[in-house]
């Protein structure tokens, strides 16, 4: 055991302060998507755990918060992912050992059962429903951020970080540096979000100035840390309260699809790792070849008849 995990052994140690000095700092140097966890731990767990000692918190004190975070209406799915942050936090106090093995008390807590997997598309008419109340919305670089991801199916947090150094004009090609899967991602740029990127660039330098980010939060220049307060006012507005962010991404897809492209197609353009997680979309391309086999067949009973 090395000397600092000792020293702060010996003296009080908040849940709050683990994390902020030395759980956040291993997450970071350790996982891609670790930056989004302070949001998670600040607007949620701290408020619970922050002031416990490290070493002081109970199954009882988890069954508590889970039970009092699905009653204050929040998803399941969230409230895993709650216990998740708090599992792994608590889990890497132990590999430390700042607390004994055997006392995580978060260590085979049960989760809640979440509903089956939902994806939902979006119509032509609501996407611009859509578009029309995120041009409208308080918040300046939504209405580019919101059209960009639906013509170009990124994940949010791609586009959030997306700097101009990593666009080609040239190659129409967007590059993200480190996707999902650790690798290097190559999207193609339609016309449409080539158009997107123009006048993006345009509103930012009248607004802000030079920012090496593509939609920086124009105030301070740089990315957002997050859009969802005004995503859902103008959601809600367009009157699609049940869809999220990453159902741009679906919709994309979707499109996709229904145009005819192959699923091989999808998978590269979403840069998916695995064509497992293509296949989502399979049902789609059934639709599509039942709707082609019954013309097909129409087509012959006509000419039969």
């Amino acid at each position: 055991m090395n000397a600092q995990p000792q020293a702060l052994r010996q003296a009080y140690l908040s849940f709050h302060e683990f994390i902020r000095s030395i759980y956040m700092p291993h997450a970071l140097s350790t996982r891609r998507a670790a930056h989004q966890d302070w949001g998670l731990f600040r607007n949620h767990l701290f408020p619970v755990f922050g002031d416990m000692p490290l070493d002081g918190i109970t199954r009882a004190d988890i069954a508590r918060f889970m039970q009092e975070k699905k009653q204050a209406g929040y998803m399941s799915s969230t409230c895993n992912r709650l216990l998740a942050r708090l599992k792994a936090s608590l889990a890497y106090a132990q590999e430390i050992e700042l607390i004994k093995l055997d006392q995580n008390p978060a260590r085979g807590f049960r989760q809640f059962r979440e509903p089956p997997h939902r994806d939902r598309f979006l119509s032509r008419e609501e996407a611009q429903r859509l578009i029309i109340e995120v041009s409208a919305s308080g918040s300046p670089m939504l209405k580019f951020i919101i059209p960009f991801l639906l013509v170009t199916g990124a994940r949010k947090s791609e586009a959030i970080h997306a700097q101009w150094s990593h666009v080609d004009f040239e190659s129409k090609t967007w590059v993200v540096p480190v996707s999902k899967n650790g690798r290097p991602r190559y999207i193609p740029l339609s016309e449409g979000a080539l158009k997107i990127l123009e006048k993006t660039r345009q509103f930012t330098l009248e607004k802000y100035g030079i920012s090496p980010f593509i939609f920086p939060n124009i105030t301070t220049g740089k990315p957002y840390t997050q859009i969802f307060y005004p995503w859902d006012v103008a959601r809600k507005k367009a009157g699609l309260p049940d869809v999220r962010i990453h159902d741009l991404r679906h919709s994309f897809a979707s499109a996709l699809v229904n145009e005819g492209m192959t699923l091989y197609d999808v998978k590269e353009l979403l840069g998916h790792a695995n064509i497992a997680t293509t296949q989502r979309y399979a049902h789609l391309s059934r639709e599509r070849l039942m709707e082609a086999a019954s013309k097909a067949g129409a087509h012959y009973h006509l000419a039969f008849s």
